[in-house]
């Protein structure tokens, strides 16, 4: 084979490009306990990504029904999630990319009122993985910095 696994399609790849791949992101040591907390049988932690519009944006797009699909997000989604939280007393983490922070920051406010967290989910919601690591770092300073200014909370 005379191209190189870059300039080929994933279903072309050797083994060894696909294993090393896979292998780079291992897990460790198993971290179940022999016994959860009162006797409970697993553990449960929910994250939620509260992207809203950023998605469409993050690719350049403009498209009305995207970012309507986006705003649906913090009109009906998140008040959604917060109901059942609130119902089982349950607190959690909430992406959120910076963009969406300053679109929504009440939100954003009274997530953290409520005793959740706030994560950093970028600037945009970009792909970091295509980012040189100084744009990288460099946006996800802003987005804590973001994060922190509407917030409250680092």
């Amino acid at each position: 084979m005379t191209e190189k696994p870059h300039e080929l399609q994933p279903w072309q790849w050797p083994d060894e490009h696909w294993r090393g791949i896979v292998n780079h992101v291992r897990a460790g040591r198993a971290l179940r306990p022999k016994q959860w907390p009162g006797n409970a049988r697993c553990a449960v932690a929910l994250s939620f990504d509260s992207d809203h519009e950023s998605s469409e944006l993050r690719d350049g797009g403009k498209s009305i029904g995207r970012l309507a699909w986006g705003q649906y997000g913090s009109r009906v989604g998140v008040p959604r999630i917060l109901q059942i939280l609130r119902r089982y007393g349950v607190k959690t983490t909430f992406y959120v990319p910076a963009v969406v922070a300053m679109t929504y920051p009440d939100e954003q406010r009274q997530l953290v009122a409520e005793g959740h967290e706030i994560g950093i989910h970028g600037w945009i919601h970009e792909l970091n993985s295509v980012l040189p690591r100084e744009v990288e770092r460099d946006l996800m300073m802003r987005a804590a910095d973001t994060l922190e200014k509407i917030t409250g909370m680092r």
